[in-house]
Parts: structure tokens; sequence; C-alpha cells
């Protein structure tokens, strides 16, 4: 006689105004099962998950905890009920500790209402070791790093004693090392007995961590396998339900007007940086976390300040001391966090494409709507953003078409030089080949086209030369043809030294 499933989700259908976000969809959780989920942004992956989190409530359909039926209230219900979902935003109070954080939400109190810190201390640090780290509990968590601020979401969802772990994206911000440390810890987790539901566009993580795999499409649960059972084309071709190539460099830029040339680069995080730029280039930039490859982007764009060098933009020393600055001068950039820094996520599509040329729109300080509606459209139809409603909030996007949005504001602008950082970061292999393509574009039109990446396989395939970084300074400059994978980590990580030509 089989177990019960931890989950069992039922014929659930969500729908939102004018979208059928899930049509009729099975699901089902067993305990100590690792049960990857994957698909396209939008397939509705995240949906049922906050269904079962409590975040949302399903149309139709119903759900059974260990063969009971409930109706899930909301997230706090959820996880009375035994289920805990970590976020890819992780929810964590950066000035509070360690120990707050972990209990936060089921505070130990007196019957007089005073909180019991020494039983909060307890609590927080013996949750935090089922987890395998040791950390101070008063560390405020946002000196800690992502990954330890993961363990610190993950210590808290335990917390609630749960039997159901969601980890949405878990890996998005990780290094290699850290990632083979969280899959060592879920894997612990599912000998104890936790199921665990584990979402990722990274779809090689799924072959090592995963016991099954079920494939979502445009809201239907579209096949589930044993992981043993399953190839990558098989998982990718129900995902996507069209042809989807591998995209590379096909055509390689010679080209050698110099478009923006870094001179003795310093800030508080960057030594001595050195480089030049080139139109119609696509030059990426490698590293490992930390090496200050987004420091160096902040510096060009403006964000943080330049304590030494100089900034030249075809051939002239020019001053950027903000972002508006950079902006005047033809420079563009797609931010990390796009959700954060890249976009308004309370405005429209409209709006947002918008924000770079409010100065070319408006006239005695009256914007003309109409262009404004022309505008984003212009950029909505070319770049295929889905819904092509310029009215709906950002927010609301998945992921790829939230970085086509940002992309639509610079096109917009027009600008000579985009730098695209971690420009695939949380979006799904059939958006990563629409900004592939997107990019080959640009290079090909004469844009220079610099792309951070920590994805070495996509710095290989996509760019025509590769800077390296590590510890602040740049360590290679290497034309793609004469390098390798392995070459790229022996001068990241210090095996090889920086080359003479530097």
């Amino acid at each position: 006689m089989p177990k019960t499933p931890l989950i069992e989700m039922q014929g659930i259908t969500k729908e939102f105004p004018g979208v059928i976000a899930l049509n009729n969809v099975d699901f089902d959780l067993k305990a100590g099962e690792i049960h990857a989920l994957v698909g396209e942004n939008g397939a509705g992956k995240s949906t049922l998950m906050r269904i079962l989190f409590g975040v949302y409530r399903p149309n139709i359909g119903k759900i059974l905890v260990k063969g009971e039926e409930v109706s899930i209230l909301d997230p706090s219900h959820a996880q009375k009920l035994g289920i805990s979902m970590v976020h890819q935003e992780l929810l964590l109070v950066p000035d509070m500790n360690i120990a707050q954080n972990i209990a936060l939400g089921r505070e130990f109190q007196s019957t007089v209402g005073i909180l019991k810190w020494q039983s909060i201390k307890e609590d927080s640090k013996e949750n935090l070791s089922r987890v395998g780290i040791d950390l101070d509990m008063k560390t405020p968590v946002g000196r800690l790093s992502v990954a330890q601020q993961q363990m610190i979401e993950i210590a808290k969802a335990l917390s609630w004693n749960a039997d159901v772990l969601v980890m949405d994206e878990p890996t998005s911000c990780l290094t290699p090392h850290e990632v083979d440390q969280l899959f060592i810890l879920l894997k612990k987790l599912a000998k104890q007995g936790v199921g665990i539901i584990f979402i990722t566009h990274r779809l090689e993580e799924i072959f090592e961590i995963a016991d099954r795999v079920t494939v979502f499409r445009d809201g239907h649960r579209i096949d589930s396998w044993p992981i043993k059972e399953a190839k990558m084309k098989m998982i990718i071709d129900a995902m996507v339900n069209r042809q989807i190539s591998d995209m590379h460099r096909k055509k390689i830029s010679n080209s050698k007007k110099e478009v923006l040339r870094i001179e003795d680069l310093c800030t508080e995080k960057l030594d001595n940086i050195s480089f030049s730029a080139y139109a119609g280039e696509i030059l990426g930039i490698a590293g490992l976390v930390g090496a200050g490859r987004s420091e160096l982007a902040q510096a060009v764009f403006g964000a943080d300040p330049i304590e030494k060098g100089q900034v030249l933009v075809n051939g002239k020393p020019v001053s950027i001391k903000s972002p508006k600055d950079a902006v005047h001068f033809g420079i563009g950039f797609l931010p990390e966090d796009r959700k954060i820094q890249g976009l308004v996520l309370s405005s429209s599509m409209e709006s947002n494409i918008a924000l770079c040329v409010y100065d070319r729109i408006s006239k005695f300080l009256v914007l003309n709507l109409k262009e404004r509606r022309n505008l984003a459209m212009k950029y909505i139809d070319s770049l295929k953003i889905t819904p092509p409603y310029p009215d709906r909030l950002v927010r609301y996007l998945s992921g790829g078409n939230q970085q086509k949005v940002v992309l639509g504001k610079w096109l917009a602008r027009n600008v000579d030089i985009i730098i695209f950082d971690e420009p695939t970061r949380g979006i799904d292999i059939g958006a990563k080949a629409e900004v592939y393509q997107l990019m080959v574009d640009l290079a090909e039109a004469g844009t220079c086209v610099i792309m951070i990446s920590s994805e070495l396989p996509e710095i290989m395939n996509m760019s025509d030369r590769i800077l390296v970084m590590r510890e602040g300074k740049l360590v290679a400059d290497i034309m793609n043809q004469d390098t390798t994978q392995n070459l790229i980590m022996e001068y990241a990580t210090g095996l090889r030294k920086q080359t003479e030509a530097l």
C-alpha cells in the first residue's frame, strides 16, 4: 500500500482578469522527495505554489495535506499546516538580528506579553543548527552574504515544523560552491522526511538534486517523470513546444571603432581598471561573485563614485557623476536586480519604457500622452512583450518580459553603449534565447554591448572578447577564440597570473 502523499492538488484552476493562469492542474509531493517544477516564465509554476502557500485561492479544485482536504486561508495558515516557502526575493529584515528573523511571527512571550529573548535565541540557534551553520545570533542579517541569508530563510521555514519546503529559484544568486552546500542540505532534509518542491530555470541542476520533475506550460501540467527516466531534450520540448537552438555569436566583430575607454579607474572596490570597448562588439566580463564586475558597471554608469581615473566616450573625456550623466553620454544599464534598480514595479509598461525619454516627449513640462503610447507600442511589438498591454503593471509580468521592458527603455533612448549585468538571471530557456538574439541584433546594428555573467557557457557563446576580473582588478583581456572555460577560471581564481598586456 503506497504512502499517502504529503500534498495533493487536484483540478486546480486559477483565473485572473483576462487570463487563465492555471487550467485543471494536478500535482503531488511525497515525503522525503525532492520534486523539481520547471517551465517557462508565465507557465503557472509560481501561481500554483502561491495557491499552496495561501497567497491565492483557487477558483476550482481542492488541496489535500496528508490525505485531508483543506482550504488554505493565508500564508500563516499554510505554515501551521507544515508548508513553508523560501521565495526568490528573500523576505528578511536586514536591521534585525539572526535570532529575531528566525523567530519572526512566532515570538516567545510571557503571560503578560513580554518577549522571552533567551528562549528566542535558543530556539533560533537550534533551528539554525539544522541547516548546518553556526553564526552569532546577534548578527544583523543585512551583514550576511546572500548564501547565509538563504540559510537563515530555510532555518526560519523549518522553525514552523515544516513537512513541505518550497524553494523558488534558490540558486540564482549563489556561487557554485554555495550551490553545492545548499544541495547537501536539501538532500539531508529529504532524508529526514521533508518534501521539497524545487523551482529552477537551471535545468542541469535538476539532474543533480531532484527525484522527480514536472513540466508546466501555459497554465497546464504537461508531464512528469522520475528523474532517472528524464532527458534534457524531452524536458525542453515539453516546456517550450517549439524549437530552441543553442545561441552562439555567429559573426565575430572586428570593429576598431572605440566607443568607450576606461583608464586607471579606481573606486572603493576597484583598483586601476583600464580597457576599451568597441562599436558592434559583445564584450563579456567574467569573474567570481565579489570580483568587482557589478561594481565596475555601476561606476561606469555613475551609480558608484569614481575616486581616480578617466572615462572616454567616442574618444572624448567625460565626467560621469550620476546615472543622468551616463545617459546623456549614450550609456544604458540593465542592472542585476531589475526589480529594484531597473523598473518601477508599481507603474505600467508604457511608463517604464518612457522613463528615459520624458525630456523628448514633453513640451513646456506637458507630456505628450499619444507619443508615449506610440513609443511603448513600438517596443512592445518589436520585443514581443506579452501580454501586449501597455497599461499592464510591470510587477505582473514574467521575469523575461520584465527584462524586455528594461531593454525597451534603453532602445527608446537610442544609446550607443548598453551594459547587461546578469541578463538572463531568473528567466527561462525560451526567454534566454530571445534575450541572446536581441543582444546579437544590437551588436550587429553597431551598438557596443557589455555583458556581465556568472554563467561561463553564456560568456563563451556570446562574447567576441572577454575581460576577467578578480578581487577588484582586471586580470585578463582575451579574444574569445583564444580562450577556454578552464583558462577563464584559472584567471578568476588566481591560479594563472594577470596577463602582461594589462
